[in-house]
């Protein structure tokens, strides 16, 4: 009876190993197939043409594989100390060898890379990026125009940009790393690749530190390491919100180590990449509330570096060409909330008669004032650990994924990251939905958009808001439980 447990945790441990062994084979299987057969999503094909619903079918397989890594991390807690390291290392190579494979795909579906490579260009050359939109650089004479010539130099970069009637909306950080892409090696799409590779494994390290702050299984950061919608976003497609992700973990690491002032300073230099993560400020400057000396050298900070990331941008005019001004006021994709939104408002308008108004701008003021409350709850009182904070952060982060107007796929990248800590299936389940974005060039391309935009967009949100639903009964029901007087303040009064 004695030898009973021990044979039980070496079957459990052989269950383990073996199931990470077929998730990590089947993940980078796909990823070699993908690859293999990216370059029949060049240019040189049509949109209708492209085996669009094998790439989202694939997509979605690959997630299904992803939402067995919960159970395989929590069945691994029977491996010895030894093994579970040597897993580890295992974890990190193979999640390596899926990222340096991407390097020699074709983007599929995918183009925003094009307008990275052109500011790198222009911000490398001494040129403002913010000034001239690539349409108008097109038509720059490129003997007398320094614009011109580097629209000639780019080859069939500066014809590929999408919206090329709009100036960049990407703040100077970004602007920056497109730069140094361009530097190490002009129009080069894999020089690009290589920074991203480099600031992702910055995020992996920084998240490993995170979990052992946390005292969880450094195998949770594979929830994060091993996630297809990240490598076909990152490594395929090129998008650069591969930034903002150690940035963001640096800010909460420091938080953690009660250096807000440090904390401010990752956030505001993530917000020169991304403006998203000025939304985690108050959660960092909580704990210093009452500490004036600490709290108003912060505030000052993130002001400072606010209005200098800002200024080129407002500068150089914020009329309707303005990438900016047109993504705040008009963008809205993939988003079945928003939808909502955006009906509900329109028939307040009729109701109210006002015209003045959009739906759409109205449905946007609602998500500001939403996610103002959402921030301000969450503040309400200092967090007390390092679990609090993560959680806090993941709460916020994920209401604004959830609330936004545009909701592409590497936008998820916002969240990944804090699910690897804080794991919450609503949000993980997009792993394996998300991918169903895909089939939108193909309805687009066949001048069938709705078919996807009124229906197959369920497909994506339901799942997850049902889980998340499913998920919140507990919080609520905490939450009621804690506004309740206790029993014995009910007999006192």
């Amino acid at each position: 009876m004695r030898n009973a447990p021990s044979k039980q945790s070496r079957t459990g441990a052989r269950a383990a190993l073996t199931g990470w062994a077929l998730a990590g084979c089947g993940l980078l299987a796909g990823v070699i197939g993908f690859t293999a057969a990216s370059p029949l999503y060049g240019y040189a094909y049509e949109v209708r043409d492209m085996p669009v619903f094998w790439l989202a079918g694939g997509m979605a397989a690959a997630g299904a594989v992803f939402l067995v890594l919960p159970w395989l991390i929590r069945a691994s807690r029977v491996l010895k100390p030894g093994l579970a390291t040597g897993l580890l290392w295992a974890m990190l190579g193979a999640g390596l060898a899926m990222r340096l494979v991407l390097f020699a795909s074709e983007p599929a579906l995918e183009d925003d890379f094009q307008r990275y490579l052109w500011d790198g260009a222009v911000t490398a050359s001494g040129l403002n990026p913010y000034e001239t939109s690539p349409e108008a650089a097109m038509a720059a004479d490129p003997e007398v125009k320094a614009l011109g010539r580097l629209g000639r130099e780019s080859g069939l970069t500066l014809g590929r940009i999408n919206h090329p009637q709009l100036r960049t909306l990407y703040p100077p950080v970004a602007q920056g790393a497109f730069a140094l892409a361009y530097w190490l090696e002009p129009w080069s799409l894999n020089a690009w690749r290589a920074l991203i590779l480099l600031s992702d494994l910055a995020a992996i390290a920084l998240l490993l530190l995170l979990l052992r702050d946390l005292g969880r299984s450094p195998l949770w950061a594979t929830l994060y390491w091993w996630n297809p919608v990240a490598l076909k976003e990152l490594y395929n497609s090129a998008h650069m919100d591969a930034l903002v992700v150690p940035l963001m973990l640096g800010a909460l690491v420091l938080a953690i180590r009660h250096r807000p002032l440090s904390a401010t300073t990752a956030l505001t230099l993530a917000a020169g990449i991304k403006i998203w993560p000025v939304i985690l400020l108050p959660l960092i400057w909580r704990a210093i509330l009452n500490q004036p000396k600490k709290l108003l050298p912060a505030i000052a900070l993130a002001l400072f570096g606010g209005v200098l990331l800002a200024w080129p941008i407002v500068s150089a005019g914020l009329d309707p060409s303005s990438g900016l001004t047109a993504y705040a006021s008009k963008w809205k994709t993939n988003s079945a909330m928003f939808l909502m939104l955006d009906g509900l408002a329109g028939q307040a308008l009729d109701i109210l008669r006002i015209e003045a108004l959009s739906s759409g701008l109205l449905a946007r003021l609602a998500i500001v004032l939403a996610m103002g409350a959402l921030v301000v709850w969450q503040c309400r009182t200092a967090a007390g650990d390092a679990q609090a904070i993560v959680r806090k952060a993941l709460i916020i982060t994920g209401a604004m994924f959830l609330l936004s107007p545009a909701q592409f796929p590497w936008y998820y990248l916002w969240v990944l990251p804090l699910l690897a800590l804080v794991p919450v299936r609503g949000l993980l389940v997009l792993t394996a939905t998300l991918p169903l974005y895909y089939t939108a060039f193909y309805f687009l391309s066949n001048q069938t958009y709705e078919v996807y935009s009124e229906r197959l967009i369920w497909l994506i949100w339901l799942p997850a808001w049902g889980l998340l639903a499913w998920e919140a009964r507990h919080w609520a029901a905490s939450l009621l439980i804690s506004l309740l007087p206790s029993r014995k303040a009910r007999e006192t009064s």
